[in-house]
């Protein structure tokens, strides 16, 4: 599935000797975007051998398949669309990934936690009781969607729930309608609640309450390798009476590079996210701090990075000897 038309968004950088390096991403307001962007102007700023270009070229699938056929050398998807493709899941089922790209560095995180509905049927104690009630598992097609899915069917809870399909736009009436009892809150980096969410503690936020994950769903989470596991503090709930820490999990958004790509061009990269954390996030608020840590954990082991990436890593001994170099194994 190639890609006829890429729409070119921003180019960004220096003009002179510098190389060339183009990053695929979605629309303006997608966190792929804002994070491409920012990694740009610290391109500019901070950098003579590197010039940066952001390419919208849609949603996170169509960008897999950009990179693969050569239209971008790098783009931005979460770790749920790579570990889909690495298993030929989905629409990789009929069209898979010739060349799966290798993996860079994180720029952000989507982060997860269930709440349900106080009304007249108790508050679940876990996602075991889920079984019956209307959940609402995110927005049909959207990753937070196919991240929830995955959980639930890997926890042996999918089958036993009536399954809310409403686009995002239409959730908080239909939570304050109380046609769905559950749903899945989503937020970024730590910093801010997903829009959609927002809009339901506007309107309901009093009648919420958190669902603890479960022993069955628990395990999923862990044995996933597009998931991180952790204790969530709840932001941006300003009616809601949320826990301060509460059951959930993460997946890492990542940059992803064709295994063609330059590795002093992924190197640079890599450096710049790693030396220019500050610059980053005075363009993206939602930026990674540049700490060896954050930026790692978005690699899923068994899957190759890229030796750029592991060449600036290996230098802050930050390098861990279960991941596997792509290009190049020393």
């Amino acid at each position: 599935m190639g890609l006829s038309t890429v729409g070119s968004i921003a180019v960004v950088g220096c003009l002179g000797t510098s190389q060339r390096f183009s990053i695929g991403v979605g629309s303006a307001n997608t966190r792929s975007y804002q994070a491409a962007h920012a990694l740009a102007v610290a391109a500019d700023r901070h950098s003579d051998e590197l010039s940066v270009r952001v390419e919208s070229v849609g949603p996170p699938s169509h960008r897999l398949y950009s990179v693969d056929d050569g239209t971008v050398d790098a783009v931005g998807v979460d770790n749920t669309i790579l570990y889909r493709a690495s298993e030929n899941r989905g629409v990789f089922d009929l069209d898979p990934i010739d060349v799966l790209p290798h993996q860079g560095f994180a720029y952000g995180h989507r982060e997860y936690y269930w709440l349900a509905v106080e009304a007249e049927q108790s508050t679940p104690d876990s996602t075991a009781e889920f079984a019956d009630r209307v959940v609402h598992p995110g927005q049909p097609g959207d990753p937070s969607r196919l991240v929830a899915e995955q959980l639930l069917r890997d926890a042996d809870l999918w089958q036993a729930i009536d399954i809310d399909n409403h686009p995002y736009t239409e959730v908080p009436a239909a939570v304050e309608q109380r046609t769905i009892s559950c749903l899945l809150a989503t937020q970024h980096n730590r910093q801010t609640l997903a829009e959609w969410s927002q809009a339901v503690d506007d309107r309901v936020g009093d009648r919420l309450a958190v669902v603890p994950t479960g022993s069955s769903f628990q395990t999923a989470i862990d044995d996933a390798p597009n998931t991180v596991g952790r204790s969530i503090e709840p932001v941006g709930w300003d009616n809601g009476a949320l826990d301060e820490a509460v059951d959930g999990w993460a997946v890492p958004m990542q940059w992803l590079h064709s295994p063609s790509a330059d590795p002093d061009a992924v190197a640079e990269l890599t450096r710049i996210a790693h030396d220019h954390g500050r610059t980053l996030r005075e363009v993206d608020p939602l930026a990674v701090e540049g700490s060896p840590d954050r930026l790692t954990e978005s690699v899923i082991n068994g899957l190759a990075v890229h030796e750029g990436t592991a060449k600036v890593f290996s230098e802050r001994e930050s390098w861990n000897s279960d991941w596997t170099v792509g290009n190049a194994v020393d």
